[in-house]
């Protein structure tokens, strides 16, 4: 039986995530079909689909700290929205680490790159400059959102027709990709293989605000000077590309707490998880663990309180779809 690394362990729960998500868009489909008359089989639409809309979640995030009203049209969305952000909160990008698929896809297209032995490593003033566009779309978003959107509209655009049928849009401009999204696409992969993990790092807007706030996050890694041999193993496997064999504590908004950096290190307790507040070690697994009950905890609750399937009129859901 092998040992359960760090990678192995986030490699297993990513799979096996990416898989659910993969169930899920197979539900929506069913669901979709029987919306619009193509099938006479009932499918109820799966509220884990929901939660591939942030920007309609972060809109309904500030309906619900300025009006205090539970969105009603993507209430599952909400939900997974605010396990997220809480998540980031108390254990890292911890989404963005084992449960978000496309880094999951993003981890194989790595593995292929290193494969070619062609990887290229970003740093220095290149990845100061690459990391910009996410950051400068997450600011845009956040800006729109929270201090140009005022109640009235964002109350329209949430029970909008537009956004009812959101993810049928989505699955529309998926399997009907056009010469443009398809070259943009394709270019994404292709770099992707060559540049480690180069969506999640220099393009992702939604990673790029769960790194802001996993700053305050009270894990980190933490590496002992004392004991380290300079072998820079923590650094090459980092999905990041953070600098880990230089830092003292790993507090950057890149870190995905895959704790992969303390699995790689030959040296025993030269790399540890850390609790910042009591100066504690907590095991590695922690971040993964966490991750997953933080999700399930808030799925539960948004179950047991009615805040998971949207309570909206069949005929009325229809309607939308019918008129898309």
């Amino acid at each position: 039986m092998p040992k359960i690394s760090p990678a192995l362990l986030r490699n297993s729960i990513q799979c096996l995530m990416t898989l659910f998500c993969v169930w899920t868009g197979y539900r929506f489909y069913l669901f979709y079909q029987w919306m619009i008359g193509n099938s006479s089989i009932a499918v109820a639409k799966p509220g884990a689909v929901e939660g591939f809309l942030p920007i309609s979640a972060l809109l309904s995030f500030k309906q619900l700290l300025t009006e205090g009203i539970y969105d009603e049209v993507h209430p599952a969305g909400l939900t997974i929205f605010i396990a997220v952000l809480v998540m980031s909160l108390i254990l890292r990008k911890g989404f963005c680490g084992y449960i978000c698929p496309v880094g999951f896809i993003s981890n194989l297209l790595n593995r292929l790159g290193l494969k070619t032995k062609r990887t290229i490593t970003v740093k220095g003033k290149l990845e100061f400059i690459l990391l910009l566009p996410k950051y400068i779309a997450m600011t845009f978003f956040v800006y729109a959102i929270f201090f140009k959107m005022g109640s009235r509209e964002i109350s329209s655009f949430i029970h909008s027709g537009y956004n009812f049928t959101a993810e049928a849009k989505m699955l529309n401009f998926f399997t009907n990709l056009g010469l443009i999204p398809s070259i943009s696409i394709a270019t994404i992969i292709l770099l992707s293989i060559f540049i480690p993990y180069f969506w999640c790092r220099f393009l992702c807007p939604y990673g790029a605000l769960l790194g802001i706030l996993s700053k305050l996050s009270p894990v980190a890694v933490k590496r002992d000077q004392d004991l380290c041999i300079d072998c820079g193993k923590c650094t090459k496997v980092c999905p990041g590309g953070i600098q880990v064999d230089t830092m003292t504590t790993v507090n950057s908004a890149e870190c995905v707490g895959c704790t992969q950096c303390i699995g790689s290190c030959p040296v025993p307790d030269c790399l540890t998880l850390t609790d910042r507040l009591s100066h504690k070690r907590v095991p590695w697994a922690s971040i993964a663990i966490g991750s997953l009950f933080i999700l399930m905890l808030y799925y539960a609750t948004a179950v047991f309180t009615n805040h998971w399937n949207s309570p909206m009129p069949f005929e009325m859901l229809r309607g939308y779809y019918l008129n898309m």
